[in-house]
This record gives C-alpha cells, structure tokens and sequence, in this order.
C-alpha cells in the first residue's frame, strides 16, 4: 500500500533534471504530479467495484503489471510527452491501497483487521518522508531514470510476492 505513495512522490527532486533531459520547461514535467493524482482518484472509482464483479486478485495482478510496464515506458522515455502519459499510467498502482483494505476486510475478523488496517497506514504516512530520500539520492548516484527503474524492479518483485502469496478473497 505504501509503494503507491512511493511512486507518487519518489521522483520529486529528480523533475528539474527529467525537465532538462527531455528537453521541457519545468511546468510541464511537473504535470506528472497532477496527472498521477487525477488518474489516482479515478482508478480508485472503477477498482472497488471491479474488484467486487471479478475478483480482488485479478485486478490487484494486472494493476501491478501495468504499472511496471509503465515505469519500465518512463525509464525509457525520449520525450516528455511520451513520459507523462506512461507516468498517468503508473497511476494504477493506487488499487494497492484499495485493494489491500477490501482483502484485510475480506480475510480477517474485525478485530484483527484494525491492527492490520493500522499497519497499512502506518506504511501510508511513512513513504511519503523516506521516497523523496531515496529518490534524490538515486537521483544523485545514477541519474533519474534510476527512479523508474528502481520501481519497475521493486513492481516485478511486488507482482511476484502477490502472484504466489496472494488468494482470492473476494
């Protein structure tokens, strides 16, 4: 649940570099904030009752696939638009959050599942100190792709742990 905090705000002192780098002014890379936030809001809309007709696992499987591939896209990326639509992309990883409550709910007793609940919050107010941090000593160390490979990486080790450790719950 954390990591789609993470993905939000890891980046943030790398934008004045992905500016440069592909050739953009400021502003507008800074669209990826915005637009993250816009796709977030709506992705939250659409996955709780998609979850619900077909399945959390499913859903939660192909979110983290394609924000992935969409980190993998942005690494790669040449041009500022082609790394903003692929950034609005990761934005899918907000069903983490989502999801992650409706499988508490789905999997355990009122009881035990506030103390889960907390714990996931506590990853939720966490993240947003440390992945500035990390980002921009990535950032600094190899670049600001570096970022995005660090979350496709960090995504493909995520899909694994769900793919063998996660059920259907719903």
């Amino acid at each position: 649940p954390g990591f789609s905090v993470l993905a939000l705000n890891m980046f943030l002192p790398s934008l004045a570099n992905i500016a440069a780098d592909l050739d953009s002014d400021y502003g507008t890379v800074s669209l990826a904030v915005a637009g993250y936030l816009a796709v977030s809001a709506l992705v939250q809309l659409v996955v709780g009752p998609l979850s619900d007709r077909i399945g959390r696992r499913p859903v939660l499987l192909v979110a983290i696939a394609s924000f992935c591939i969409a980190s993998v896209a942005c690494s790669f990326a040449q041009d500022v638009w082609t790394f903003l639509i692929f950034r609005m992309l990761q934005a899918g990883i907000i069903s983490s959050y989502t999801l992650s409550l409706a499988i508490v709910r789905d999997t355990t007793s009122e009881g035990k599942a506030v103390g889960l609940i907390s714990y996931i919050s506590m990853t939720m107010a966490i993240a947003p100190m440390l992945g500035p941090v990390l980002g921009g000593v990535l950032d600094t160390a190899f670049g600001w792709r570096a970022n995005f490979y660090f979350y496709a990486v960090s995504g493909v080790i995520l899909l694994i742990i769900c793919w063998i450790d996660l059920s259907e719950t719903n």
